[in-house]
């Protein structure tokens, strides 16, 4: 399967997730559904995921790469016909509670078995660049999705935007049948007479720092998406503004990852996360001290330049330090701590911020970030 293939298959699926999301969320509210349900429902997309994450990926370094491909994609299909089949007014909110279930664990399948075949397929000199390209398609899908399905709501309502997104997975179903010869299949070797631990791969040093970046690089994510626009209501930036702010962090990720299939060529992965980590620290310490447009969107998009970078690094990490036929668990304890800052952080950052204010919280994050910059650099110095 060639790499163009692979990367169309993520944005197919990409485009799925974030849409249905946005769809979902407007759908529940636009018929009288409190916030605290439309938390459930948001929580739902990332909390069977981590539950399971681990599992799949031993699962997908037993099978191979067909059997959760094919999982995922009928899971994500399934998750979309729901909705639009059973009107709110007939089923309330369950066909959506299900279908944010079903589309987030269908993602987390074909998500986690793309990178694990770019993964092996690629050159470890040119993994990293490998990654950037599929980062810049979910970059790119992260754009589409929620601004086609917003047109598509206000032309034709939220039963037919989910409808749309049933024929977007149909697409990804063919894209998979017409490839499917290229993809290898593998018997499950016997079960082990007893389960091995859910965080065994933590004992291995290596892979544990890959896992902490992994960690830190979703709660900064996760911090700027929450604490932004609370950051900006309290300064009195208007919500154009706000979401102006949160553009410039997208367009930063887009530009960096663009840049990365040429930058991974000069820098080593550790280097590049090393950048990350101070990067954010710096944009999350100057933050605070601004309550005007263009300088938020400045740190907005100095952020967005670090977090941006780290993915195909992570990557190409997980891949190196894994042990031989375990890199879907490792990808597995990637997305288990990934959906738990989803599911958790918000929670934590909101109760923080009301007890300690925004810019604390924006200032304890840059000094563990900075912290984590500085141990990122002994450890690459030690690779070298």
């Amino acid at each position: 399967m060639t790499l163009f293939t692979i990367i169309t298959l993520g944005v197919l699926t990409h485009t799925t997730f974030t849409s249905a999301r946005m769809i979902g969320s407007l759908y529940a509210l636009a018929n009288g559904a409190s916030t605290f349900t439309v938390g459930v429902l948001m929580a739902l997309f990332a909390l069977v995921p981590m539950l399971i994450a681990v599992r799949a990926g031993r699962w997908l370094d037993a099978v191979g790469p067909r059997k959760p491909l094919a999982l995922g994609a009928a899971m994500l299909g399934a998750g979309a016909l729901l909705p639009a089949l059973f009107p709110y007014p007939v089923a309330d909110i369950a066909p959506l509670l299900v279908g944010a279930a079903l589309v987030g664990t269908g993602a987390m399948l074909v998500q986690q078995t793309t990178i694990h075949i770019v993964g092996e397929r690629a050159d470890p000199a040119g993994r990293a660049a490998d990654f950037s390209w599929m980062a810049v398609g979910a970059s790119v899908a992260g754009l589409v999705g929620p601004v086609t399905s917003g047109l598509l709501i206000d032309l034709a309502g939220h039963r037919a935007a989910f409808a749309a997104l049933t024929v977007l997975t149909l697409a990804t179903g063919v894209l998979l049948y017409v490839h499917r010869a290229q993809l290898p299949s593998r018997s499950a070797p016997p079960e082990p007479t007893a389960p091995r631990p859910t965080f065994e791969l933590l004992a291995l040093p290596d892979l544990r720092n890959v896992l902490i970046a992994v960690a830190l690089i979703s709660m900064s994510w996760d911090l700027q998406t929450f604490m932004m626009p609370v950051h900006g209501t309290a300064v009195g930036l208007s919500a154009s503004e706000i979401g102006l702010v949160l553009g410039a962090f997208a367009v930063a990720t887009f530009t960096i990852r663009l840049a990365m299939p040429t930058l991974s060529r000069h820098l080593r992965e550790w280097q590049v996360l090393t950048f990350t980590l101070f990067t954010a620290a710096l944009a999350f310490s100057l933050m605070p001290w601004f309550g005007s447009l263009l300088p938020l969107a400045g740190c907005a998009f100095l952020l967005g330049l670090g977090l941006g970078a780290a993915y195909p690094n992570v990557m190409s990490l997980l891949h190196a330090k894994s042990p031989p036929g375990r890199v879907g668990e490792a990808l597995g304890l990637r997305h288990l701590i990934m959906n738990g800052s989803h599911v958790m952080l918000p929670l934590v950052f909101g109760a923080a911020g009301s007890v300690l204010g925004a810019r604390v919280v924006f200032l304890l994050m840059a000094a563990v970030l900075l912290a984590s910059g500085l141990k990122a650099r002994r450890l690459g110095r030690q690779q070298r």
